[in-house]
């Protein structure tokens, strides 16, 4: 049976997908590259210490080139240095710093002492001590001795002044920072000048690189000779200060340092040099400006001493820890078993070993979903691709809206014939655009500006009132509460996220939107199947969503159970998880899932009673938009009015107010409940994947910084040009792996193969079956008891030209032999007069328009002719004995032969049994 693509169809997704890959596999290329060709900067150490760019124009935000700069607290700067020593010796410039480390540690140092003068603080929580000591020619006897790593040091040009340094404190210092310069081209004169600072660097960095001796410090640092504003510099010093000679200067010291264990930070230099506003004098720099300095120190001495756990947000010279054993296995089966299963379905399909590997249309889905993770792992887990530090900007949030809004407007399709409220293509617009809006509040940033936090908030309820709407309508209207259902929901819900969990050394709670639904899922779930019998009679419905909603609410706040229960899966699966974090998630839309399902009640109803053909429906209709219009205009300005902190104490009770009224505005015409927007409908399907996929291959650090995924880094346009890369290799993952995990959770739960691809047509040939009786169920896959009724082979009437292709295709063929079936009973069983002539003219419904449920009928109740044998169901094999193996060819449409492992798959105690077996492993012993 070979398969042949359209002539016409598909050429705007092959365009699409030749250009992601052609993207996709250059920006991999360049980033693999750079790691070849410049290895020493793997940890991002030599950006950190030499390049970067001022994210704000208030000059707050340093910005290392490719890496994630970390602001340090006093929490974990005590956690770098408590008990450490850190000691600086120089001039003004060097006090500025040494008074913005310090306060790293003590927030309220005094600052306000004798400027020329040595200064002293201890921390005694911490145990942490600084010394400053005044010199900026650097020639004192104390400087001498303490950066000569000998016990006596003798001065070179007075011989008889010589220093004891045994007199010294004893604990060696964990940083020893010098810095000089400026006052050598001050005053020239005195000091021999820039000719003999050189001498006086030179011998410096001989004797502080010396390593035949005792060290003098675990870190030894030179400061480089600040940028001036020469805009600002008073008269005097405009006449000595000259960029030249700091220019020239600067280039000693990198020479002289070059391969020495001395570090000079020439990022202080180029930060002074860009941030010339932020300066009086012309020479002393704000504090903010000496922070950020203060926090490269840091960073460079402090950031592979912190805990190497997610979320990772501070990667310039930064190691990334080793796998854990759990991380390796999930690498191997995506790099190793994944490729050999591909291999032994394609060469050694009667192999054995094919036992141990699915079908290659499931291969194919694991093949996408493998490989989005460890790009993912690779993106976020490695030093391969850039990070950088968020920095919210009103220009740049406001352009990418804007930018959204005319994509939307741009894609308005309008539907061919009266869609019902609250349609499918309506909430998959509706989860669309608020997922671009959430994207957008991500990358920039925007959770700091609670007039953008506030309504963020309302879009993740706005999902939440979705579920609860959604689901109470399936399961009123359906009954469905079977194990197949729920686990296909669940699993389709969290596949990738538990796959990021292991993959990433996450918890599964840090993506928090899948467990946010699955927890509310479970709870309608549950409500509705409770008295399930008697879901049709109102009082007892509306009070079952009520007592629910209570209890649920009593579960979330009440402290002692959700830590009780947390306590026991610590204890039995080793997950440490936040009760406290969870809490605050929950109870934040407790209520709107609720106020979900009861609108879900009151839409059932309104269509049973049929209301829009009430006399009072026009000004029923129109009070309600007035009233719609007034609630989200007042949403607005209320949520404007306050801080994020009170409105989350607010949110719970208010948040439906917004979302109703957007429900109804937006039905609120024929014309605008049949226009939806594809672009935004696009987002809406894969939304789940977005959501979570932003985490790791969009944003940086579990989401505290951005990828970078561009070569072009800084400069103007960089950061445009790398959101245009990265969000095109984003959406086109997400999309991809949309389909991956909707065909991966179908076959894990129910063992259905994925669809046959659209844009194929096909020459079967095909064996008829009739079958013995069966169960209702027909999907439960291998092991059905077939008799060989009629071999024969029939060609496929549908020519490629035709239009009509993939399925359709072979449910044309099946419903021909049903056809041929049903007639040949007839005839057999007319001579005994039974049968009806009305059924077969019943039976001969165009195969275009058929459908399992015509299909049911046809073969159903009108069938029961007396003397008449009615088959159960018939089923088509495709025998593939002589299809020749080549890429788009179906080499099997059969079940596999059951095994032991496969036949206890099939049963719904043995799937969770296996899954929570599974996770234990994964756990415990990790």
């Amino acid at each position: 049976m070979q398969l042949s693509p359209l002539p016409s169809s598909g050429w705007y997704q092959k365009s699409i997908q030749l250009l992601f890959w052609g993207v996709a596999v250059a920006t991999v290329s360049l980033a693999v590259l750079r790691q070849v060709f410049d290895p020493a900067n793997k940890t991002r150490c030599e950006s950190l210490l030499n390049h970067g760019s001022w994210l704000d124009p208030q000059r707050t935000q340093w910005q290392p080139k490719g890496c994630m700069l970390k602001t340090y607290d006093t929490k974990s700067t005590n956690t770098c240095i408590g008990g450490s020593r850190i000691v600086m010796l120089g001039d003004s410039v060097v006090r500025q710093l040494y008074y913005s480390v310090v306060k790293k540690v003590i927030l309220d140092a005094n600052t306000n002492g004798d400027k020329h003068s040595d200064i002293f603080f201890k921390d005694e929580t911490s145990g942490v001590s600084f010394e400053f000591y005044w010199d900026p020619f650097l020639n004192s006897t104390r400087a001498l001795a303490m950066t000569s790593p000998s016990s006596t040091y003798t001065n070179d040009i007075d011989s008889g002044i010589s220093v004891d340094a045994t007199q010294l404190p004893e604990q060696t210092p964990s940083i020893l920072l010098v810095g000089s310069g400026l006052w050598y081209l001050r005053y020239a004169e005195m000091s021999g000048g820039l000719e003999e600072w050189r001498i006086k660097m030179l011998s410096l960095a001989q004797r502080m690189s010396d390593s035949a001796k005792p060290s003098l410090g675990d870190n030894l640092f030179i400061s480089p000779i600040p940028a001036v504003n020469t805009d600002k510099l008073a008269e005097e010093r405009l006449k000595t200060l000259l960029p030249k000679d700091i220019n020239e200067m600067n280039t000693f010291l990198r020479e002289t340092t070059k391969d020495s264990p001395i570090t000079v930070p020439f990022s202080w230099n180029l930060m002074t040099e860009t941030a010339a506003s932020a300066t009086n004098d012309g020479l002393h720099y704000a504090e903010r400006v000496m922070t950020a300095e203060a926090d490269v120190l840091l960073n460079f001495l402090c950031n592979n001493k912190l805990p190497k756990v997610a979320p990772m947000a501070a990667t310039c010279c930064y190691d990334y820890p080793s796998n854990h054993w759990f991380q390796t296995l999930m690498l191997a089966i995506f790099l190793l078993w994944l490729p050999c299963g591909f291999i032994v379905q394609a060469y050694y399909r009667n192999h054995p070993a094919s036992l141990y590997f699915p079908s290659t249309g499931i291969l194919n889905a694991m093949a996408i979903m493998a490989g989005s993770v460890v790009y993912m792992y690779y993106s976020d887990r490695t030093s391969l691709f850039g990070k950088g530090n968020k920095m919210f900007s009103t220009p740049s949030f406001a352009l990418l809206m804007a930018l959204s809004i005319a994509a939307g407007c741009l894609t308005l399709k309008k539907a061919e014939k009266d869609q019902v409220f609250l349609n499918r293509d309506q909430t998959d617009e509706w989860k669309g655009w608020m997922q671009i809006v959430i994207l957008i509040y991500h990358y920039v940033g925007a959770s700091s500006v609670s007039a953008i936090y506030n309504p963020v908030r309302m879009l993740v309820a706005s999902y939440l009132f979705m579920t609860g709407f959604g689901h109470f309508v399936f399961f009123y209207k359906k009954a469905d509460f079977g194990f197949t259902r729920v686990a296909s929901i669940l699993t389709r819900l969290n596949l990738l996220t538990v796959l990021l969990t292991y993959t990433m050394n996450t918890t599964y709670l840090s993506y928090y939107f899948a467990p946010l639904v699955s927890f509310f899922y479970l709870i309608i779930y549950l409500m509705m199947y409770i008295g399930h019998s008697h879901n049709k009679k109102p009082e007892f419905i509306l009070t079952k969503i009520a007592v629910t909603a209570i209890l649920t609410a009593a579960f979330i706040q009440t402290p002692v159970i959700l830590d009780t229960i947390f306590s026991f899966l610590h204890f039995f699966f080793g997950v440490t998880w936040s009760a406290t974090e969870w809490r605050f998630r929950l109870q934040l839309d407790v209520w709107i899932v609720f106020i979900g399902a009861l609108f879900g009640y009151g839409f059932i109803k309104a269509q049973e009673l049929a209301i829009s053909a009430h006399p009072h429906w026009s000004t029923v209709r129109s009070t309600t938009l007035v009233i719609s219009a007034i609630g989200l205009l007042g949403y607005f300005i209320f949520e404007a009015t306050i801080t994020k902190f009170e409105y989350n104490r607010y949110h719970p009770y208010i948040s439906w107010i917004p979302i109703l009224s957007f429900v109804f505005l937006r039905n609120s015409t024929s014309a605008l409940r049949n226009t939806t927007s594809t672009f935004y409908s696009f987002i809406g399907k894969c939304s789940l994947e977005t959501f979570i996929g932003q985490f790791h291959m969009w944003l940086a650090g579990d989401t505290k910084g951005l990828l970078i995924i561009s070569p072009w880094i800084d400069g103007p346009g960089a950061w445009t040009f790398n959101l245009a890369i990265s969000s095109f290799i984003f959406i086109a993952i997400a999309h991809a792996l949309s389909g991956a995990t909707g065909e991966l959770s179908d076959w894990l739960v129910t063992g259905r193969e994925p669809k046959q691809v659209k844009g194929t047509v096909a020459t079967t040939p095909y064996t008829l079956l009739t079958a013995a009786p069966l169960t209702r169920d027909r999907d439960t896959g291998p092991g059905l008891p077939l008799a060989v009724k009629q071999p024969s082979v029939v060609k496929s009437p549908i020519s490629p030209s035709s239009g009509k292709v993939g399925p359709t295709t072979l449910k044309d063929l099946m419903e021909n032999s049903l056809k041929a079936e049903k007639a040949r009973m007839m005839e057999s069983a007319g001579s005994s007069g039974s049968g009806s002539g009305s059924n077969s003219g019943q039976g001969s419904s165009d195969s275009g328009s058929s459908s399992t449920t015509e299909y049911d009928n046809t073969m159903g109740p009108h069938m029961g002719g007396k003397g008449m044998k009615r088959p159960e169901a018939v089923s088509l094999q495709i025998d593939t004995s002589d299809i020749p193996r080549r890429p788009q060819v179906i080499v099997s449409a059969s079940s596999p032969t059951p095994t032991t492992f496969k036949s206890l798959w099939a049963q719904p105690i043995w799937k969770v049994t296996i899954f929570f077996s599974i996770i234990w492993v994964m756990n415990f012993f990790s």
